[in-house]
C-alpha cells in the first residue's frame, strides 16, 4: 500500500481509472467473443445443420415422388401418358441428384457424414440405373408384371434403405442442431455470468477507489483545513498530523507543518521582543519620572531664589531711600 501512497495524485487516478478501463475492456472483449461464438453457432445451425435436414427431407420427397411417378407410368395405358410420367421421373431424379450434391459440398469437412452421404448416392445411383436400364424398358415393352416385380422387389429394398439412411442422417442433423442451440444457450449464460461477475468487481473497485481517494486525499486535506482554521483563530498550538508519503498531499502537509512551526518561532521571537520592549519602556518611564521630580525640585529652588532676590531688591530700595534722607 505504501507504493500507492507514494504515487502522485495523477498516478493514483491513472491506476484507479486504468483498472476500471481494464475491466471494461475485458467485458467488451468477452462480449465480442461471446456474440461472435453465438453468431457462428447460429450460422452453422441455419447454414449447415438445418440445411442438411431440409435437403435430406427434400431427397426423401424426390425419391418418393419418383417412385409414385414410376408406378403411375406402369399404370398408364397410353404412350403419351407414359412419356409424361417418364419426364416426371427424370425431373425427380435430377432434383434428388442436386440434393445429394449440395449435401456433399456442404459437409466435405465431415468425413463421417460424407461417408453416409456417399452411401446414399450409391444407393440412389443403383436405384436410378435399375429404373432406367430395366424397369422403364420393360414398361415401354408392355411387360408390366416383370416391371412390378422389380419395383416391389429389389427397388423397394433400395428405397427402404435410402429412407432409413436419410431418416438417420436427418435425425442426426436435428440432434446436432439442438446441441448447437444448447451450446449457444450455455455460452450465453456463461457470458451473462461473466458480465455479472465483472460488473460486481467493477462496482467493488469503484467503491474501493472512492474510499481510497477519500482516505488518502480527502481526509488529510480535511485535517489540514481544520488545523488552518485553528491557526486562523489564533491557536498556534494545533498540531499537523504526519503522513509518511511522497505525493502532493504529503508535500502539502509537510509544507504546512513547516509553516506553522516557523510561525510559532516568529511569534515566540515577537513575544520576546515585546517583553524586552516593555522592560525598556518601564526603565524609560522610571527615568522620566526621576527627571520630572528633579525638574520640580529645580523649579522650587528657582522660585525660592526669585523670592529671595525680590526681598533683596526691596531691601536695597529701602536702604537707598534711607540713604537719600540721611544725605538731605
Amino acid at each position: 500500500m505504501k507504493w500507492f501512497l507514494d504515487l502522485t495524485t495523477r498516478g493514483k487516478l491513472f491506476v484507479g481509472f486504468g483498472l476500471m478501463i481494464g475491466f471494461l475492456a475485458i467485458v467488451i472483449v468477452t462480449a465480442y467473443q461471446g456474440i461472435t461464438s453465438i453468431q457462428a453457432s447460429q450460422k452453422a445451425l441455419y447454414e449447415q445443420d438445418s440445411a442438411n435436414a431440409l435437403d435430406l427431407m427434400a431427397l426423401r420427397n424426390q425419391l418418393n415422388g419418383g417412385r409414385a411417378a414410376l408406378c403411375s407410368m406402369m399404370l398408364a395405358s397410353q404412350q403419351p401418358d407414359r412419356e409424361t410420367w417418364y419426364q416426371e421421373v427424370q425431373g425427380r431424379k435430377k432434383q434428388a441428384a442436386e440434393c445429394l450434391q449440395r449435401l456433399l459440398e456442404r459437409n466435405r469437412n465431415d468425413p463421417l457424414l460424407i461417408a453416409r452421404i456417399e452411401e446414399l448416392r450409391a444407393l440412389e445411383d443403383a436405384l436410378a440405373q435399375t429404373r432406367d436400364d430395366q424397369i422403364i424398358p420393360l414398361i415401354n415393352a408392355g411387360q408390366t408384371e416383370q416391371a412390378k416385380a422389380l419395383v416391389f422387389g429389389a427397388q423397394k429394398e433400395r428405397n427402404d434403405r435410402i429412407r432409413a439412411v436419410a431418416d438417420e442422417l436427418g435425425e442426426a442433423a436435428i440432434a446436432k442442431a439442438e446441441t448447437a442451440v444448447a451450446e449457444s444457450e450455455l455460452r450465453a449464460r456463461a457470458a451473462v455470468r461473466f458480465f455479472v461477475v465483472i460488473g460486481v468487481l467493477a462496482m467493488l473497485l469503484a467503491v474501493a477507489m472512492a474510499l481510497s481517494v477519500s482516505r488518502v486525499i480527502a481526509l488529510p486535506l480535511q485535517a489540514v483545513s481544520d488545523v488552518a482554521g485553528q491557526v486562523a483563530s489564533g491557536d498556534l498550538t494545533a498540531s499537523v498530523p504526519r503522513y509518511d508519503r511522497a505525493d502532493e498531499v504529503g508535500a502539502l502537509v509537510g509544507a504546512f507543518r513547516a509553516m506553522i512551526e516557523r510561525l510559532r518561532r516568529v511569534t515566540q521571537e515577537l513575544h520576546e521582543g515585546v517583553g524586552v520592549l516593555a522592560s525598556s519602556s518601564s526603565e524609560i518611564l522610571a527615568t522620566t519620572t526621576q527627571v520630572a521630580s528633579s525638574m520640580n525640585e529645580t523649579a522650587t529652588a528657582v522660585s525660592q531664589t526669585t523670592a529671595t532676590v525680590e526681598q533683596v531688591k526691596q531691601t536695597a530700595q529701602v536702604a537707598s531711600q534711607k540713604a537719600r534722607h540721611v544725605s538731605d
